[in-house]
């Protein structure tokens, strides 16, 4: 990968150079085609990325520039920006790349240029920069058109407005993949619908969101306790996701935050705090949290809970310890079928002392059931 520090580092990385080429080889099927092509999508995209990086440093932002695989992206801070600011900064990528397509035509006009080559030049500048900066505006994330269209109707409608961008955008994405499909695009087809599948899944996980989430302190909040986790400094990551607690009390962050807490209260051994936080997002947990909330159940003799989250809790840990917490839970429910259809996947992933398990009080219940003893008998 190659990096060039600044006030606006660039990083280039391989995949960037590699799919470059073989656009040039499918638009060229020449060699010297291909390299001309991988010269035209580099000065092309980094014009793009400057419009959108000189902008945010207009506005006091450090940004950076990164050419990958799919084009360019240009990352900043953006609290603390209105939105007509980060509207600004979005928009002037695409005006960057139009310009230059403009100025291509410019020359082409006054016929400055005579060279055939030269000439060739231009006309494909021209072509890619209109192309793809028109493209880039149709309003899909993570396009241009995406993003500008996220701003406009978040500043309009809070965090309802997001989550109508990325409906609005799966829609049109999943058109646009259609279309480029039926014209035999196969390379845009598949890109869009990448688009499509990503622009659902965000609104899917958004559904949550609440317009407390949109909150820079919040998000800082967020932010530091989980790099104080990543960094081993669990008394200040206590810190953060606690303070988020006494602020907020619904949305993701909140989610986020009571699930951080309940794991650093889980290995703290307070498990009753743990657990009732867990209760808190049951059904928001990740599959960390699923197998600590199985356990904490458990313990605080909730087969219920146990019972509901026991295959979903196997599939994280499918371990001997789960299969055997499933069939106690079930047992003790008067569930004589599934008490013994967990036991007999522990025993198929190790040696049990089924006598001595079987004794247990949790079993009391269905020790002498038909549809429990037929399994014993296997």
């Amino acid at each position: 990968m190659i990096t060039l520090p600044g006030r606006i580092p660039l990083s280039i990385h391989p995949l960037f150079w590699l799919l470059a080429g073989l656009i040039g080889w499918l638009n060229s099927g020449s060699l010297m085609g291909m390299f001309i092509w991988i010269g035209i999508i580099f000065v092309s995209v980094l014009v793009h990325e400057y419009g959108h990086a000189v902008t945010a440093v207009f506005f006091g932002k450090k940004p950076r520039i990164d050419l990958v695989a799919l084009g360019g992206l240009t990352t900043y801070d953006p609290s603390k920006l209105t939105f007509s600011k980060q509207f600004i900064i979005v928009l002037n990528g695409p005006l960057a790349g139009i310009s230059l397509a403009l100025l291509a035509t410019f020359f082409l006009y006054l016929g400055v240029f005579k060279n055939p080559f030269i000439v060739n030049l231009l006309i494909i500048f021209q072509i890619v920069n209109f192309f793809w900066s028109f493209v880039n505006l149709i309003p899909i994330i993570p396009l241009d058109g995406g993003q500008l269209l996220r701003i406009g109707l978040e500043a309009a409608f809070g965090v309802k407005g997001l989550k109508m961008s990325l409906i609005i955008g799966t829609v049109i994405a999943t058109g646009a993949a259609l279309a480029f499909f039926m014209l035999k695009l196969f390379l845009l087809g598949a890109l869009f619908f990448l688009f499509a599948f990503q622009s659902f899944d965000m609104w899917r996980k958004s559904r949550d969101m609440t317009d407390i989430d949109r909150k820079d302190e919040n998000r800082t909040r967020l932010g530091e306790g989980e790099r104080a986790l990543i960094e081993g400094n669990k008394t200040k990551a206590k810190e953060n996701f606690e303070a988020i607690l006494a602020s907020i009390s619904s949305g993701m962050i909140y989610n986020v935050a009571v699930q951080y807490l309940a794991m650093i209260y889980f290995e703290e051994g307070r498990k009753k705090e743990a657990y009732e936080l867990f209760l808190k997002v049951k059904d928001k947990l990740s599959n960390q949290a699923i197998r600590q909330l199985h356990e904490l159940a458990f313990n605080e003799t909730n087969f219920e809970l146990v019972a509901e989250l026991s295959t979903e809790c196997y599939q994280v840990a499918s371990n001997q310890q789960t299969a055997l917490l499933n069939a106690r839970a079930f047992a003790s429910l008067g569930n004589a079928k599934h008490a013994g259809g967990w036991l007999q996947t522990a025993q198929n992933l190790g040696p049990l002392d089924w006598n001595q398990i079987v004794q247990e009080t949790f079993f009391d219940k269905v020790r002498d059931d038909p549809e429990f003893t037929k399994f014993l008998k296997k």
